[in-house]
């Protein structure tokens, strides 16, 4: 089968969309070889260059963006339909448009300003209203709270999947050689501990080892 034909420079286009932390941008070129493309990311801009192939010449993409971002930690990749670059913003919050000076302020993610006009949208080319969709979201998080018993596992959770590997191993031993009496996050401590020497079982019952 022929190889796809390259894009049209004129018709290359890209489109942007945040969250908290992150910006994505997206070049929309299609089938474009991954040694093709060249990205590169500084404090406040984001340059882009795609050899479309001898006939179609060079798209180029020079942001200056709106506010700083962490050059470290920006990436990029190439997809079947796009190029898609990911910045990570330096403060975290909302940025009012992708350009600017690299000065811009970042406000706060889920204020929307009182406005007469068409609802502000944080995807590039969209007419939905981003603010509302993620104030909705929140707001349907915090009404699922869990009671009870899932609370208390999705504690746990929480916990252990945010711990470091030590306090892992410690959450892990105390609990299962307590039988589930014991749940600690202090390696130190636990490391040392016989905690099946330890237990005692309720009254009138005892515990015995299978196998």
């Amino acid at each position: 089968a022929a190889a796809p034909p390259p894009p049209d420079v004129s018709k290359v286009r890209h489109e942007w969309y945040q969250t908290q932390s992150h910006v994505v941008v997206s070049v929309l070129a299609r089938n474009v070889p991954p040694d093709a493309a060249a990205v590169s990311f500084a404090d406040a801009a984001a340059d882009v260059a795609i050899e479309l192939g001898p006939d179609a010449g060079t798209y180029r993409l020079a942001l200056s963006l709106f506010a700083r971002v962490r050059p470290d930690g920006c990436s990029f990749r190439v997809m079947p339909a796009k190029l898609e670059l990911k910045l990570e913003k330096l403060v975290p919050g909302k940025w009012e448009r992708l350009e600017g000076d690299g000065t811009g302020g970042a406000t706060a993610f889920n204020t929307a300003a009182a406005s007469d006009t068409a609802p502000r949208t944080v995807y590039s080319g969209s007419r939905r209203d981003w603010d509302a969709i993620d104030r909705e979201v929140t707001r349907a998080e915090e009404e699922e709270k869990p009671e009870g018993e899932e609370a208390l596992n999705k504690l746990f959770q929480q916990i252990y999947g945010n711990a470091s590997e030590e306090t892992r191993r410690a959450m892990n031993k105390s609990f299962q050689t307590s039988g589930g009496t014991v749940l600690s996050t202090n390696w130190s401590e636990v490391k040392e501990k016989d905690y099946e020497k330890e237990r005692t079982a309720p009254d009138g019952q005892e515990w015995k080892k299978w196998g």
